[in-house]
Protein backbone atom coordinates (compact mmCIF):
# COMPACT_ATOMS: atom_id res chain seq x y z
CA UNK A 1 0.00 0.00 0.00
CA UNK A 2 2.68 2.57 0.63
CA UNK A 3 4.62 1.87 -2.16
CA UNK A 4 1.02 2.72 -4.34
CA UNK A 5 1.54 5.47 -2.36
CA UNK A 6 4.34 6.46 -4.04
CA UNK A 7 3.35 5.62 -7.29
CA UNK A 8 0.23 7.84 -6.84
CA UNK A 9 3.16 10.59 -6.45
CA UNK A 10 4.79 9.36 -9.61
CA UNK A 11 1.35 9.33 -11.35
CA UNK A 12 0.71 12.66 -10.42
CA UNK A 13 4.56 13.95 -11.40
CA UNK A 14 3.91 12.18 -14.84
CA UNK A 15 0.97 13.99 -15.93
CA UNK A 16 2.16 16.91 -14.62
CA UNK A 17 4.94 16.33 -17.10
CA UNK A 18 2.74 15.19 -19.65
CA UNK A 19 0.20 18.33 -19.67
CA UNK A 20 3.73 19.97 -19.71
CA UNK A 21 4.62 18.60 -22.82
CA UNK A 22 1.46 18.60 -24.48
CA UNK A 23 1.57 22.24 -24.03
CA UNK A 24 4.55 22.71 -26.09
CA UNK A 25 3.29 20.39 -28.58
CA UNK A 26 0.38 23.00 -28.80
CA UNK A 27 2.46 26.34 -29.36
CA UNK A 28 4.60 23.94 -31.90
CA UNK A 29 1.86 23.25 -34.17
CA UNK A 30 0.52 26.76 -33.49
CA UNK A 31 3.83 28.31 -34.19
CA UNK A 32 4.10 26.24 -37.89
CA UNK A 33 0.37 27.01 -39.19
CA UNK A 34 1.16 30.33 -38.14
CA UNK A 35 4.51 30.46 -40.56
CA UNK A 36 2.79 28.26 -43.00
CA UNK A 37 -0.11 31.52 -43.06
CA UNK A 38 3.27 33.90 -43.26
CA UNK A 39 4.34 32.22 -46.23
CA UNK A 40 1.02 32.15 -47.83
CA UNK A 41 0.85 35.73 -47.29
CA UNK A 42 4.79 36.31 -49.18
CA UNK A 43 3.42 34.41 -52.26
CA UNK A 44 0.38 36.03 -52.26
CA UNK A 45 1.88 39.29 -52.35
CA UNK A 46 4.29 38.07 -54.74
CA UNK A 47 1.66 37.07 -57.01
CA UNK A 48 0.02 40.61 -56.66
CA UNK A 49 3.34 41.96 -57.32
CA UNK A 50 4.40 39.89 -60.74
CA UNK A 51 0.47 40.67 -61.71
CA UNK A 52 1.08 44.73 -61.36
CA UNK A 53 4.74 44.63 -63.40
CA UNK A 54 3.06 42.69 -66.36
CA UNK A 55 0.00 44.68 -66.82
CA UNK A 56 2.76 47.97 -66.00
CA UNK A 57 5.11 46.37 -68.52
CA UNK A 58 2.15 45.73 -71.45
CA UNK A 59 1.63 49.71 -70.96
CA UNK A 60 5.51 50.12 -71.42
CA UNK A 61 7.56 50.32 -68.35
CA UNK A 62 11.35 51.78 -68.55
CA UNK A 63 14.13 49.92 -67.74
CA UNK A 64 14.70 51.14 -64.55
CA UNK A 65 11.12 50.41 -63.23
CA UNK A 66 11.78 47.28 -64.59
CA UNK A 67 14.74 46.50 -62.63
CA UNK A 68 12.91 48.01 -59.60
CA UNK A 69 10.32 45.30 -59.69
CA UNK A 70 12.84 42.31 -60.48
CA UNK A 71 14.74 43.57 -57.41
CA UNK A 72 12.33 43.72 -55.53
CA UNK A 73 11.05 40.02 -56.57
CA UNK A 74 14.60 38.39 -56.00
CA UNK A 75 14.27 40.06 -52.72
CA UNK A 76 11.16 38.31 -51.78
CA UNK A 77 11.93 34.77 -53.25
CA UNK A 78 14.57 34.96 -51.12
CA UNK A 79 12.72 36.10 -48.16
CA UNK A 80 10.74 33.27 -49.08
CA UNK A 81 13.48 30.70 -49.51
CA UNK A 82 14.77 31.55 -45.83
CA UNK A 83 10.89 31.57 -44.07
CA UNK A 84 10.66 27.57 -46.21
CA UNK A 85 14.09 27.09 -44.34
CA UNK A 86 12.68 28.42 -40.96
CA UNK A 87 9.11 26.64 -41.52
CA UNK A 88 11.12 23.23 -41.91
CA UNK A 89 13.14 24.34 -38.79
CA UNK A 90 9.41 24.88 -37.02
CA UNK A 91 8.16 21.04 -38.11
CA UNK A 92 11.18 19.54 -36.73
CA UNK A 93 10.62 21.05 -33.15
CA UNK A 94 7.14 20.13 -33.45
CA UNK A 95 7.74 16.40 -34.26
CA UNK A 96 10.14 16.21 -31.01
CA UNK A 97 7.62 18.45 -29.14
CA UNK A 98 4.87 15.66 -30.59
CA UNK A 99 7.57 12.78 -29.49
CA UNK A 100 8.46 14.62 -26.25
CA UNK A 101 4.22 14.14 -25.47
CA UNK A 102 3.94 10.66 -26.42
CA UNK A 103 7.04 9.18 -24.27
CA UNK A 104 5.16 11.44 -21.32
CA UNK A 105 1.93 10.08 -22.26
CA UNK A 106 3.48 6.20 -22.35
CA UNK A 107 5.26 7.02 -19.00
CA UNK A 108 2.10 7.78 -17.36
CA UNK A 109 -0.12 5.06 -18.87
CA UNK A 110 3.08 2.60 -17.20
CA UNK A 111 2.54 4.17 -13.74
CA UNK A 112 -1.15 4.00 -14.32
CA UNK A 113 -1.05 0.11 -15.21
CA UNK A 114 1.39 -0.55 -12.59
CA UNK A 115 -1.42 0.90 -9.66
CA UNK A 116 -4.05 -1.41 -11.75
CA UNK A 117 -1.82 -4.02 -11.24
CA UNK A 118 -1.43 -3.51 -7.58
CA UNK A 119 -5.26 -3.25 -7.54
CA UNK A 120 -5.88 -6.39 -9.19
CA UNK A 121 -3.36 -8.12 -6.87
CA UNK A 122 -5.03 -6.89 -3.83
CA UNK A 123 -8.34 -7.58 -4.79
CA UNK A 124 -7.40 -11.04 -5.19
CA UNK A 125 -5.84 -11.53 -2.18
CA UNK A 126 -9.10 -9.90 -0.13
CA UNK A 127 -10.99 -12.49 -1.91
CA UNK A 128 -8.50 -15.14 -0.92
CA UNK A 129 -8.74 -13.99 2.70
CA UNK A 130 -13.07 -13.98 2.15
CA UNK A 131 -12.99 -17.00 1.40
CA UNK A 132 -10.33 -18.84 3.76
CA UNK A 133 -12.39 -16.94 6.53
CA UNK A 134 -15.75 -18.20 4.95
CA UNK A 135 -14.09 -21.88 5.01
CA UNK A 136 -13.20 -21.34 8.36
CA UNK A 137 -16.19 -21.00 9.66
CA UNK A 138 -17.61 -23.48 7.52
CA UNK A 139 -15.68 -25.69 8.84
CA UNK A 140 -15.79 -24.45 12.70
CA UNK A 141 -19.48 -25.00 12.24
CA UNK A 142 -19.32 -28.62 10.86
CA UNK A 143 -17.24 -29.31 13.57
CA UNK A 144 -19.43 -27.99 16.12
CA UNK A 145 -22.66 -30.13 14.46
CA UNK A 146 -20.42 -33.02 14.51
CA UNK A 147 -19.31 -32.68 18.37
CA UNK A 148 -22.89 -31.84 19.30
CA UNK A 149 -24.26 -35.23 17.64
CA UNK A 150 -21.33 -36.97 19.07
CA UNK A 151 -23.02 -35.48 22.49
CA UNK A 152 -26.11 -36.64 21.60
CA UNK A 153 -25.09 -40.20 20.52
CA UNK A 154 -23.40 -40.71 23.98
Amino acid sequence: MSGDKALLLVLDLRKKEEDSALEMWTDAKNAVVNFERQIEQLKQFEKIYENEMTVKSKNGMDMNMYMSYQQFLSKLDKIKLRQEAGLIQLQNQEERAKQNYLDKQKRRKIIESLLEKHKQERLLKEAKAEQKLTDDIVSSKQARLLMDKDKVNS
